[in-house]
């Protein structure tokens, strides 16, 4: 894993993401390798990537999965929802799914939103949740 977040550090994306599919490949139960690949996902704008990582390494979390110590349990899951929210809310910023579809649009915003608040829940400390929190509040479907 340390020679994934080097080569992440490094600028060289690909081959921390070759490595951090390896870590997978050996073990798929890890939720720190998958954030690390929603991180590069989204680096890439690869949206569907960087989502798909982010709900896994959310799951393991919730099922009591972390395996590194750098981060309390709560704090590590409060990391990954926040991510997962930013990763959510991103492409829609970015694209006309607003014009296309409304309700779809509203939908993933208010994941997002539901996201954020319960990152702060479990971290108040964690300043990206509470600033997330602050920015996409709920949409109202009138």
């Amino acid at each position: 894993m340390s020679k994934a977040l080097k080569l992440r550090a490094d600028g060289r994306n690909d081959e921390a993401r070759k490595v951090l599919q390896e870590i997978l490949l050996a073990e798929p139960r890890l939720a720190e390798p998958r954030l690390e690949l929603a991180w590069l996902g989204a680096a890439r704008e690869d949206w569907e990537e960087a989502e798909a990582q982010a709900r896994l390494a959310v799951e393991i979390l919730e099922a009591g999965g972390q395996w590194s110590d750098d981060l309390e349990p709560d704090q590590m899951l409060a990391f990954a929802l926040t991510l997962l929210g930013e990763v959510l809310v991103r492409p829609l910023e970015e694209g006309d799914l607003f014009l296309v579809d409304r309700g779809a649009f509203t939908e993933q915003w208010n994941e997002a939103a539901a996201l954020f608040q319960r990152a702060v829940k479990l971290d108040e400390e964690n300043e990206d949740a509470r600033r997330n929190r602050s920015r996409y509040r709920p949409i109202s479907e009138d």
